[in-house]
């Protein structure tokens, strides 16, 4: 299931692509992995995550006019990159960040969407 949120940086839209957990003198803290369409990747405490309700963040009524691209090979997360064979004059295609993990970047060209 996608797991949104906006990016801390710059406020885009940005995707939860992991959750773990790390020790501490205190305990265990969540932590989780953020990419956003920006082109930000961050890890960081779960806490430390933009509030919803927040002033600096979009709020989701915000968000719904906006149309974002779906991925042309999941078709189900919003795309944040242009692929396009190295070697070839096909037209560069929207992949998100999860699909584009699995590319052989030496046969792709891969660009973060501009903000």
């Amino acid at each position: 299931m996608l797991d949104l949120t906006s990016c801390p940086e710059c406020r885009a839209p940005a995707e939860i692509t992991d959750r773990f957990t790390l020790a501490s003198t205190d305990g265990p803290v969540a932590h989780v992995a953020v990419s956003c369409l920006g082109g930000h990747h961050l890890r960081m405490p779960a806490d430390k995550l933009p509030s919803p309700g927040s002033p600096a963040a979009p709020s989701r009524l915000a968000l719904l006019p906006h149309r974002f691209q779906l991925c042309v090979r999941c078709q189900v997360n919003p795309a944040g990159f242009w692929v396009s064979a190295r070697d070839s004059s096909v037209v560069r295609r929207p992949w998100c960040l999860s699909c584009c993990q699995h590319l052989d970047l030496a046969a792709c060209h891969v660009t973060p969407f501009a903000p």
